[in-house]
């Protein structure tokens, strides 16, 4: 469907993941650059949320290690998102949010990924996984995506430690600074960003302007998300061309 739409002219809105593999990014990739004054936009939500701003705004650009810790929740296997060919596995399919929430927490493109998962013999689809993301300018991110939790603790967690400080988000609901001049706490609604990324492409479509996420950073998010796999398979790290 996004390329149906690319391919008559039309920009796109597309919830996330983007594909599922390679060959499918190839060719949205030649669609895309073919056209002229159109915009592709994943639903990466977590980075239009105020406290993901916030974050970014306290942060700066300086390199920073960031812990990113899903406590997705089980899933049972026989449901589709686990289907590789239909829903591409959590990782592909979910995962995917966080590295673009580190990428832009970074303002860099990943380079490099490692990835481990719980036991022994692991099948690509597992959703059991520490991420490790290498960023251009240094950053380090550690993306935590546990089904094996429990579902009365929060469901996502957030640290950044940069320059001697340090955020703590807490499910999307609360946000404390540790070393920030004038920043110790942000308090609201739990928000991960909806309705405003809604808000914003709904601005973009009738007065147009840039994209709202830079299809280079959707381009790189998705092709770091199946580096995943492919660390998995290979048990090495993989480079991000």
């Amino acid at each position: 469907m996004t390329l149906d739409c690319l391919n008559a002219g039309k920009s796109v809105f597309v919830e996330k993941p983007l594909c599922l593999n390679q060959s499918e990014l190839d060719e949205i990739i030649k669609a895309y650059n073919t056209q002229k004054n159109l915009t592709l936009t994943v639903g990466f939500n977590r980075r239009f949320s105020p406290f993901a701003i916030k974050m970014k705004q306290l942060l700066g650009s300086n390199p920073m290690n960031i812990i990113a810790t899903m406590n997705a929740g089980f899933i049972p296997a026989d449901v589709w998102v686990h289907d590789m060919l239909v829903g591409g596995g959590r990782i592909i399919g979910e995962a995917c949010h966080f590295i673009d929430l580190c990428s832009f927490l970074a303002g860099n493109k990943v380079i490099s990924v490692c990835t481990n998962s719980l036991g022994t013999q692991p099948s690509e689809n597992t959703d059991n996984v520490s991420i490790l993301l290498k960023y251009e300018n240094g950053t380090n991110a550690t993306i935590n995506y546990f089904a094996n939790g429990n579902k009365a603790y929060s469901k996502e967690r957030i640290e950044v430690y940069s320059q001697e400080r340090t955020l703590i988000l807490d499910n999307w609901m609360e946000l404390k600074g540790y070393g920030f001049k004038g920043f110790s706490k942000m308090k609201n609604r739990q928000d991960k960003g909806h309705n405003a990324q809604f808000s914003l492409l709904t601005e973009r479509v009738k007065n147009g302007g840039e994209p709202l996420i830079p299809f280079d950073s959707i381009v790189n998010t998705t092709q770091a998300s199946f580096a995943c796999i492919e660390s998995l398979k290979t048990k090495s790290w993989i480079d991000i061309n």
